[in-house]
Parts: C-alpha cells; structure tokens; sequence
C-alpha cells in the first residue's frame, strides 16, 4: 500500500499534528508513506515517523499586496504540480492535508488519476475560499471532516464526505481535584490573529483581580510577526505587564496544562477540531471556549462557551471559573468520559487507516469510495 500525502506548509500547528499522526501510524502498518511538504518543522517530525518526504514551496499566501501575494501563490501552485505529479506515480491512494493543496491537487490529477482523500481542518466560510472550493472540488474523491460544524460548510458542494473527530492519546493522568493556588490561565494555539490571543488578553486585564497569570503555548508562523509583536506590546501595558508568559513550542503540552487553573479557546473564527480542547477535555481540566465551530459540539455541557470576539462576555466567564475553580474542575470531570467514548486517537487513526485503505480499494475498480466508506461508523 502506497500512500502519498501533501502539506501546504511546513509549519506545526494541530493540522500538521494530525497528519504526521495518521502518517506515522501508516509506516508503523507497513504502509510505504510519502509526504510532499514545504521546508519547516513537520519535516524533522516526518522523518523521525520513516516518512519519505519531499520538498514543494510553501502553498500559502505570501505576505505583501494582495493581488501580488495571490500571483506568487499562483506561481507556487504551479511549481509544486510537477513533484506531486510524480510522487503519484505508482500510488495507491493520496491525503491533502488542508484547502490550499487542492489548486495543486487538481491539476496533478488531471493526467494522474489517483483516489483522493481531503483531510479538512477548516469550516470554509470565506468567500475566496469557498470559490477555491468550487473549482477545486473534483479534485477529491472524500472530503473527511474533523468535525459536523466542517461538513455542513461543505454541504453547497458535491463532495461525499465523512466525519472523523481529533481525537487524543487515552488513558492519560487527569489534573488533581485541588487547582493551583495561583491561579493561571492557559491558551494553547499558534499565536496568530483568527486564534484570538488578543482578546484574552484583553479580557484578563478587565478582571477585577491582578493576580492571574496568563500562559500562551504555542509556536509562531513567519508571516504572523506583526500580530505576535502587538501581543508583546500589549502583554507589556501597565495593566498585563509581568503576567503574560510566552511559552511558544511545549515538548509535552499536557504536562504544562495540567498546571493551569483553566484553558481557553478564544478562536474570533470557527474552529474545525481544536486539539487542544480535546486535550484539556481528555485531563478534566476547565474549558472556556468561543461558541462556534466543531468547539461547540465536542466540548458540549462539559465546559464554558462564549460569543466569539466578546471581551466582556470572556472575562465573566473567566471571574466565575476562577471564583470557583474546585467545583469547574469537578464540572469538567465528564469530559474525560466524553474523551474515552468518542475522542480517542488510537479510535480516530484506525477509522482514518481504514478509510483510506478502501479509498485505495476503490482506484483498483472496486465498490466506490462514498459505498465503502458509508458502512463505518462515524468519530
């Protein structure tokens, strides 16, 4: 079995987590896996899992004018056309890891007619890329959804699709009943504008207490400098300053987390599968989240959702957690269970291997992909 996945960026955020997860798992079946990727740091993590990578630019847009960026981005289209072409050959099945591999995707395949499976991390609600969407659609045979909130934005396209939730390593240690005694709130996100930091920010320095203790875990992506810059800045302010903590890349996240009082996902744009929910989830540690997006329905009644971009509605949400951080940690208990039924990784790798098996299946003239794969039981 010859699997031959492609990045549009060679950063590491939850996205590229997924992929060389399910990547590794792959070689670890005795699958032959090659992953076509920008330079950055999933490639020592590829290779570390025996994965075969390749070099292709970097598939996102490029800083600068906007209709120049989009030329550039056009241009990196067509270089990477010609490596992913030939990775293809001799495929059995292929795995786009994201929107911005389809332009390429769609004309690789045009003359290398490999079973397609698109492994979406994003609710598409943008009208650029909805129009990417549109033209770039045939390119997939699959559309596996990380969430409902992400299949429903596909639901306008012809596309068979398949929801497969993030999942996380399980059994894993939970917190300890007693929370810590100064209290810190923890965000783990790539530190760029959509994963709203700024807004957290904003809603501690509004609490009544300057006591608390802000984390920020996570690495940062070359084109975001500007928004990292103004998060120093205003971590600097006389009302924040000594309190931020800018942890950037965590070789063990839970580990960290396990010494917060509360984490918060403050995206100000729907988030697909946030990991790092899942994590806190799977540790019962408390979540305060933004009510849209996949968040909604894996965190469910076992935390705190708030209307996105709303700093008022944050910080109270954050003043009552903290008033009574004992009894949101005993609240959050029922996550752990929520984690051991449905958000497993071993679960969500064995469901993503089996369907890309049968997609494979499907290129050799099998039963169509969107028949076989209707039969499994959905993450």
């Amino acid at each position: 079995m010859r699997l031959v996945a492609v990045s549009h960026t060679g950063q590491s955020s939850g996205a590229e987590r997924v992929l060389a997860r399910v990547l590794r798992a792959a070689v670890e079946n005795g699958w032959e896996v090659t992953c076509l990727s920008p330079d950055g740091p999933l490639v020592a993590t590829l290779e570390d899992a025996g994965v075969d990578r390749r070099r292709v630019p970097e598939l996102t847009l490029p800083r600068g004018p906007r209709l120049l960026a989009f030329l550039r981005l056009v241009l990196r289209w067509l270089g990477a056309v010609v490596p992913v072409r030939r990775a293809l050959a001799g495929a059995d099945v292929v795995l786009a890891n994201g929107l911005l591999v389809l332009p390429v995707l769609r004309l690789a395949r045009l003359t290398a007619r490999v079973p397609a499976a698109w492994l979406v991390h994003d609710v598409v609600v943008r009208r650029d890329r909805l129009a990417m969407l549109r033209r770039c659609a045939p390119a997939v045979d699959l559309a596996i959804c990380v969430s409902s909130a992400v299949e429903r934005a596909l639901s306008p396209f012809s596309l068979a699709t398949l929801v497969v939730y993030n999942g996380t390593p399980w059994p894993v240690e939970p917190v300890l009943p007693d929370p810590p005694a100064s209290p810190v709130i923890g965000c783990n996100a790539v530190l760029t504008s959509w994963k709203g930091q700024d807004v957290l920010l904003d809603a501690v320095a509004a609490l009544p207490r300057s006591d608390v203790v802000v984390e920020l875990m996570g690495g940062r992506f070359p084109k975001d400098g500007d928004y990292v810059t103004s998060l120093e800045a205003r971590a600097a302010r006389p009302d924040l300053a000594g309190r931020v903590r800018f942890l950037g890349h965590v070789a063990d996240p839970l580990a960290r987390m396990r010494s917060w009082t509360v984490m918060v996902s403050p995206s100000t744009d729907p988030e697909a599968g946030s990991l790092s929910v899942v994590e806190a989830m799977s540790i019962g540690l408390p979540v305060v989240a933004t009510a849209h997006g996949g968040v909604v329905e894996m965190l469910g009644d076992a935390g705190v959702l708030v209307p996105p971009r709303r700093v008022d509605a944050l910080a109270g949400a954050l003043e009552d957690v903290l008033q009574n951080p004992r009894q949101f940690r005993g609240e959050a208990a029922p996550a752990r269970a929520a984690v051991a039924r449905g958000l497993r990784l071993d679960r969500q790798i064995e469901v993503l291997l089996g369907v890309l098996a049968d997609l494979a299946g499907a290129g050799d003239g099998g039963p169509r992909a969107a028949t076989l794969v209707e039969a499994r039981s959905r993450c």
